[in-house]
């Protein structure tokens, strides 16, 4: 079974509450999502680009699409010293290949890694096909104001009523931008609430600059949404993407 992946490196998590970990980023191609924010590029590419030496900015070229034994290959010779503490599955959509997952992710916990997915988060019946090998679970709840997409809530609930049955280590972020409707908010984080528990923590992530939007939250309303949400659940935190005020992957 082969994959398409657009990127490996090793590097600081930049988002959430694991923010500073340093993390080997496996990027698969593909999304189901067109995010008014993203600028990641999701379509398949000819090639894997490669950072063996973190932070040099020098990849790599490896032909597409990858078998599980190349990827593994792959994995094990950029950690070879232990550096990173986490896998981190990103994208992209990694979900979206949960059938190629169900083969990789033995190998590696095998290997002893800890398995970070980033995820979209509407995805649950993919999840609980993989979600026995995941540690820790990034999981998006997106806002139609802000993505310009219509808004996936049921799926979000039962992605995150999942991840609370299989008692995986789950955080909630939402990416906030100037034209966030504040009602959607609200309804978000009651949720939130429901599905995960008052003890879920919920990430507000400042929307970054991107092609299609220039909409970036200013700090009064950042600070607002922060005191309505916080009315509801204990723990809002606002943390920016700080991988890309360091200029790093």
């Amino acid at each position: 079974m082969k994959t398409y992946l657009s990127e490996i490196f090793s590097s600081v998590q930049g988002e959430g509450p694991h923010v500073g970990e340093r993390h080997l980023f496996v990027r698969f191609c593909g999304c189901h999502r067109a995010c008014r924010f993203c600028d990641t590029v999701g379509e398949r590419t000819n090639t894997v680009l490669i950072e063996k030496v973190p932070g040099s900015g020098q990849f790599e070229q490896v032909p597409n699409p990858l078998s599980v034994e190349q990827l593994m290959g792959i994995i094990r010779e950029l950690n070879e010293k232990k550096t990173n503490r986490r896998i981190s599955l990103t994208g992209g959509a990694p979900l979206l290949q949960a059938q190629y997952l169900q083969k990789l992710l033995p190998p590696l916990c095998g290997d002893g890694h800890s398995i970070y997915l980033e995820t979209a988060g509407d995805m649950p019946m993919q999840l609980k096909s993989i979600i026995e090998w995941i540690d820790i679970v990034a999981m998006d709840v997106k806002l139609s104001s802000v993505t310009k997409e219509k808004n996936t809530f049921p799926a979000h609930w039962q992605f995150l009523k999942t991840c609370r049955d299989w008692d995986v280590d789950v955080f909630t972020k939402l990416v906030l931008s100037a034209e966030t409707d504040e009602a959607e908010l609200i309804q978000a984080v009651e949720g939130i609430k429901k599905a995960g528990g008052e003890d879920t923590l919920i990430v507000i992530q400042p929307m970054t600059k991107a092609v299609k939007t220039k909409a970036v939250p200013a700090g009064e309303q950042l600070l607002r949404w922060q005191e309505m949400a916080g009315r509801l659940m204990p723990n809002v935190r606002i943390i920016p993407q700080t991988h890309k005020m360091l200029e790093m992957l």
